[in-house]
């Protein structure tokens, strides 16, 4: 799950030409009525995650425990610490069209105070058809 562990600010500066990178998806996402700026769909990552600060926030009670590392980059490695099944999530395209679907999320520990959601590629498989996330519509 590539650089999903680092947030916006550090992966920029630690990488500007990097082609993952640039292969980012920036949303602006709202889970209930909390606006999570830092997020983003990542088509090189197979699952979605989100960080300490935004579960704290949330109040979400995980589903289960998890115990595997995720390499983030050759600098980071973080534990993947819970997961949460079945959550929906909802973003709206630029034309106000608003698409849900539901997936596990893994709860990272990223050291980071910045709110952060990743929707990866199994989230984005299942809005196929309905966004093209390669249009950049968000």
């Amino acid at each position: 799950m590539r650089k999903m562990c680092q947030s916006h600010t550090v992966q920029k500066k630690e990488s500007i030409s990097d082609e993952w990178f640039s292969s980012l998806q920036y949303l602006n996402a709202k889970i209930d009525d909390l606006t999570i700026s830092n997020s983003f769909l990542d088509s090189a990552s197979e699952f979605g995650g989100a960080n300490n600060a935004t579960i704290n926030a949330l109040g979400w009670k995980a589903d289960k425990l998890s115990d595997f590392a995720i390499k983030g980059n050759s600098k980071h490695i973080t534990d993947s610490l819970e997961w949460f099944t079945d959550v929906p999530i909802s973003i709206k395209d630029k034309d106000g069209k608003t698409v849900t679907a539901t997936g596990n999320f893994t709860r990272i520990d990223n050291g980071e105070p910045e709110l952060m959601l990743c929707l990866g590629m199994i989230w984005i498989r299942k809005v196929q058809g309905v966004l093209d996330p390669n249009k950049n519509q968000f």
